[in-house]
């Protein structure tokens, strides 16, 4: 842990002579007052961008990573293993971190979903909760901030826990992987945590599934030393892989008796019994918990009938997902015929595309592929990969989403499920960097109103 000598040594300037009122890694929100963080690339490109930014910025000191001719006097050049720690150090002294309960969700799939449970079962036994992840941050069912990613940096997160942890008994975390190994979690000790399911993404990152979970591992480093990680009952393999490099992991009990329908799909139950297995480790209370009262977060699991009919929205994104999500509704509906409408997103892992079709081969019974975020893409081109892995079943190709969600519902007939796949809580399609107004659930909502009339 650094202190004021050793911080005043690394900046080569007297904490007393700088009237530091905030810390920032954008730019655009530097002032006067402020220590600046900033990255430069190894690149022509990037240490062109830095020179024209710094001299258009303001900020009281300069931080960043790289020697420069055009750095400025004040300003310090530190090593990329100096970086978290350093910013640690200021943070401490303008933004503290509150005295509360913190947990922690990683996973492939169910962070968001779980994440949420956590701050339900919290609220349900009297504790005042605050989440952060997928869906912004939330407190009593209700995003107070959306800042746009999974995880935000370390600067954001500890300045978000600062401001609306303080009157908070707790605070539950999406660890996602470049959060673990980009330390943006740096610093923090967890009273308890989850590990969901593990399964092929963000290979365009990590290059390999072992270089994957090493990253997600990193977690069990900032467990506290009484502090147990909780797998689901049902991922036995998940459970033996990572009890090889910890003792900390610990295996969740299974729900018994019947539970609302969100529930009734195994990767639900599942996200269920590890939400309950931290609230019961962290606050040791003997409480019975009514999981009607429990709603399924934003975009996972959105379900509504249509006659004799059934359309879901959901966030699965990878094959994984996927297949978690159409098996359950085959099992929890066995009487419907299944469709499913999906795509990939553009500047991502393309080896997945082909099997997620081939899961969704498997399950559907119709499928419907098109259009997710494209991103920089040719859409063309993401849904001419997709096709590779659909052997056997019947398909539509239609690549703007929008039309294609329209056309399935035209032709959803009585004992049949609509699954939307990829999109969940999103309102938007990211196209060439420019984000298009769109939600499949307001697609939903406004085409039952119009059949309601």
């Amino acid at each position: 842990m650094l202190n004021d000598k050793d911080l005043e040594k690394i900046l080569n300037t007297k904490l007393p002579a700088l009237t530091i009122k905030d810390i920032h890694w954008r730019t655009e929100d530097s002032d006067e007052n402020s220590i600046l963080f900033y990255r430069i690339g190894d690149d022509q490109k990037s240490q062109d961008l830095f020179i024209d930014r710094i001299q258009k910025t303001k900020f009281q000191w300069l931080i960043t990573n790289k020697n420069h001719k055009k750095i400025p006097k004040n300003s310090t050049v530190i090593a990329e293993d100096q970086w978290p720690e350093v910013q640690k150090a200021i943070l401490d002294k303008i933004y503290p971190q509150p005295r509360m309960k913190l947990m922690a969700l990683t996973g492939t799939n169910g962070k968001t979903t779980t994440t949420d449970l956590v701050l339900q079962l919290g609220g349900i036994i009297g504790k005042k909760g605050l989440s952060i992840g997928t869906l912004g941050v939330r407190e009593n069912q209700k995003t107070i901030l959306d800042f746009g990613l999974t995880s935000p940096s370390y600067i954001d997160l500890r300045k978000f826990l600062n401001l609306y942890g303080k009157d908070k008994d707790f605070c539950v975390l999406e660890a996602s992987s470049h959060a673990l190994i980009q330390h943006r979690l740096y610093g923090l000790h967890f009273d308890a945590a989850g590990w969901l399911s593990f399964s092929q993404d963000h290979l365009d990152y990590h290059k390999s599934m072992s270089s994957y979970f090493e990253a997600k591992c990193l977690l069990l480093k900032q467990l506290k030393p009484t502090a147990k990680l909780y797998v689901p009952s049902e991922q036995l393999e998940l459970f033996s892989k990572i009890s090889q490099v910890s003792t900390a992991v610990a295996m969740t009990t299974p729900i018994k008796g019947k539970l609302p329908l969100f529930f009734q799909t195994q990767f639900n139950r599942n996200n269920l019994e590890v939400a309950l297995s931290i609230i019961q480790d962290v606050y040791k209370e003997d409480h019975t918990f009514n999981f009607d009262a429990i709603n399924p977060p934003d975009g996972r699991f959105y379900i509504r009938p249509y006659g004799g009919a059934y359309i879901v929205v959901d966030f699965a994104h990878t094959p994984d997902a996927l297949e978690n999500i159409c098996k359950g509704l085959k099992e929890t509906f066995p009487e419907h015929k299944l469709k499913v409408l999906f795509g990939c997103g553009g500047d991502r892992d393309r080896t997945k595309r082909p099997k997620m079709a081939a899961v969704v081969d498997h399950w559907a019974d119709e499928i419907y592929v098109t259009s997710d975020n494209p991103r920089s893409e040719d859409p063309s081109q993401i849904i001419d990969d997709i096709l590779k892995g659909i052997k056997s079943k019947a398909f539509k190709k239609v690549i703007e989403r929008p039309q294609a969600v329209q056309t399935a519902f035209k032709e959803l007939k009585d004992n049949e499920i609509l699954l939307l796949a990829g999109k969940g809580h999103e309102d938007y399609i990211l196209i060439q960097g420019v984000k298009h107004p769109y939600s499949d659930i307001k697609q939903v909502d406004d085409f039952l109103a119009r059949k309601a009339k």
